[in-house]
């Protein structure tokens, strides 16, 4: 099934101080420090695709940590989520899990590194927020909640900040405050490709019994231009045979396929009917030597998926087309394994937390060229273990 299947092991990369040598494209990419003073780091893309000099800038709020299987501060993927930072139009937005809030800011058009905080974050009718999605086209911000009062809650956006968030669409995950995880935890709010859903996935834990579940909430518009869109209070709730722990997610936006991990064999690629809004398991893709494969993100330049793994130090490619593994491209670093991520053109940007020891990095891919063009640590932005997403603008 799985054709042409290519192991590189790559042995040149950039240094560190490696000179982006081209001028900032108004593009950039955006990591959440998740410290107890929350911030989000900033780092400008050059036309080459290299990251330039970063800068940070305080959210608002506060950051915590989840607890693993021994009740000690989860790290890395601290948060068990993919998408703890969006962005929509020219705004970012971050959670801040210990604080229970949201905080929305603007970039800087001639240095998008750079962010202002827009009004006072928003505070979330419910516990330890982990995910976040916005919609440039609704004008709507929604946030993933998954500690003891776990849902979803959401609000409009406009110039001067954020609203108020509405009453929490509940779900019943029985978890407690900071959560334990990862499994029997929201993983990943996100926006169908046309922005007319909201898509939520929810890990099970691993057993037959709790699968987890794949949510749709579509986007409500009001009669004229001036009435602000809703996301509906009911979701339309799937739980997939064949699955048991969906994490992080992307869509192909030709097919509409969304493409799901799950660290109990690899990817499983779903497909929404668009009238019933009930999801279904197309197909599963069995990536071998994988420990956890987490998140992903979609490649427009080559209709490929990318996916990492906190436990392995590599990218894998996907066919968005078959499904078939296109590449496997281990990375000649020392970061113990990947998180979140987004493709930018032609290049891939991966954070590693680090866990500890490895001081907490962002790699930079050359899809065309198959190997590893940058690897830029984040330690004197104050980034460790604790850090988690990964958005990019392009202003």
């Amino acid at each position: 099934m799985y054709l042409g299947i290519k192991i590189c092991f790559l042995l040149a990369a950039w240094s560190v101080n490696a000179r982006p040598g081209s001028h900032s494209t108004g593009k950039a990419v955006y990591v959440l420090t998740n410290n107890a003073n929350n911030a989000v780091i900033g780092l400008p893309i050059y036309k080459n695709g290299l990251l330039g000099e970063g800068q940070v800038t305080t959210t608002g709020g506060t950051g915590q940590n989840g607890l693993n299987s021994t009740q000690d501060p989860a790290g890395p993927d601290s948060l068990f989520s993919q998408g703890a930072v969006a962005v929509a139009g020219q705004y970012v937005f971050a959670v801040n899990p210990g604080s229970n809030t949201i905080s929305m800011l603007k970039p800087d058009h001639a240095n998008p590194s750079k962010l202002t905080l827009v009004g006072q974050p928003a505070l979330i009718p419910g516990d330890f927020p982990n995910s976040v999605a916005a919609s440039s086209k609704s004008r709507l911000v929604c946030v993933g909640t998954t500690g003891t009062r776990a849902g979803v809650s959401c609000t409009t956006y406009g110039h001067g900040g954020l609203g108020k968030m509405d009453e929490l669409r509940l779900f019943e995950l029985n978890q407690s405050t900071p959560p334990i995880g990862p499994p029997n935890t929201l993983s990943h709010v996100f926006f169908s490709a046309d922005e007319s859903a909201l898509f939520v996935a929810v890990k099970g834990d691993g057993s037959t019994n709790n699968l987890g579940f794949f949510s749709v909430f579509p986007v409500q518009y009001g009669c004229t231009s001036d009435t602000a869109a809703s996301l509906v209070r009911e979701d339309v709730r799937s739980s997939l045979n064949g699955t048991g722990l969906l994490f992080g997610a992307t869509i192909s936006p030709d097919s509409g396929r969304v493409f799901a991990t799950d660290p109990g064999f690899g990817v499983a690629v779903l497909e929404v009917e668009r009238h019933t809004h009930k999801a279904a398991l197309v197909s599963r893709v069995v990536v071998p030597g994988q420990a956890a494969i987490c998140w992903a993100a979609y490649s427009a330049e080559t209709d490929s998926v990318f996916v990492t793994d906190v436990a392995v130090n590599r990218l894998v490619e996907i066919d968005a087309n078959d499904g078939s593994i296109l590449l496997t491209a281990n990375l000649p670093n020392d970061d113990p394994g990947l998180i979140d991520l987004q493709v930018v053109g032609t290049h891939v940007y991966a954070l590693s937390p680090g866990n500890g020891t490895t001081e907490a990095a962002i790699t930079v891919f050359d899809i065309g060229k198959e190997q590893q063009v940058q690897h830029v640590s984040l330690a004197k932005f104050g980034a460790n273990r604790n850090a988690m997403g990964m958005a990019y603008i392009d202003l």
